[in-house]
C-alpha cells in the first residue's frame, strides 16, 4: 500500500510540474483575470458579468502582450514585454518548487535553493514559450531579394 502511495505520489507532482511548465506564460494573464474579476464583483455586478469581465482581460492581456513582443522593433520594449510576462512566470515557478520541496522536508537551506531553482526553470520556459510564438514580423526590405538570416520568431 505504501508502494502504491509513493507513485502516485510522484505522478501528481510530475503531472503538476508539467502543467506548471506548459501554463506558465499565462500567469499574467491569470492575475490580470483574478483582478478584474474581483473589481467587477465589488462593484455589485453579477457573476456571469464577472466570468466575462475575467475572461476578457485575460485574453486581451496575453493578445496585446504576444502581439507587442512580436511586432515590435524596439529591444528595450520587448524585453519589457518579455519582464512582464516572465516575472509572474517565475513567481508561481518559485513558490510551486518550495512547496514540493517543504513537503520532502530537507532543511531550509535546500529548499530555497530548490525554489530558486524551480523559479530559473519555469521562467526559462515561459521564455521558449513567448519566443515560439509565430507571429509575422514588421515588413522589413530585403536586398536583392535575399532572406534574411534572423528568426522572424524573434
Amino acid at each position: 500500500m505504501l508502494a502504491i502511495a509513493l507513485i502516485l505520489g510522484l505522478f501528481s507532482v510530475g503531472l503538476l510540474c508539467r502543467a506548471l511548465l506548459k501554463l506558465a506564460v499565462h500567469a499574467l494573464p491569470f492575475f490580470a483575470a483574478v483582478s478584474t474579476g474581483m473589481v467587477v464583483l465589488n462593484a455589485g455586478v453579477g457573476i456571469g458579468w464577472v466570468f466575462l469581465a475575467g475572461l476578457t482581460a485575460a485574453a486581451l492581456t496575453l493578445t496585446g502582450g504576444r502581439v507587442l513582443f512580436a511586432t515590435s522593433r524596439s529591444l528595450l520594449m520587448r524585453a519589457f514585454v518579455a519582464a512582464a510576462f516572465l516575472v509572474p512566470a517565475a513567481m508561481a515557478g518559485r513558490y510551486t518548487a518550495l512547496g514540493v520541496a517543504l513537503l520532502a522536508g530537507p532543511s531550509p537551506f535546500w529548499c530555497e535553493i530548490i525554489g530558486w531553482s524551480g523559479a530559473l526553470l519555469v521562467a526559462g520556459c515561459a521564455l521558449h514559450r513567448l519566443l515560439s510564438h509565430d507571429l509575422p514580423r514588421p515588413l522589413q526590405p530585403e536586398q536583392d531579394g535575399a532572406r534574411s538570416l534572423h528568426s522572424s520568431r524573434l
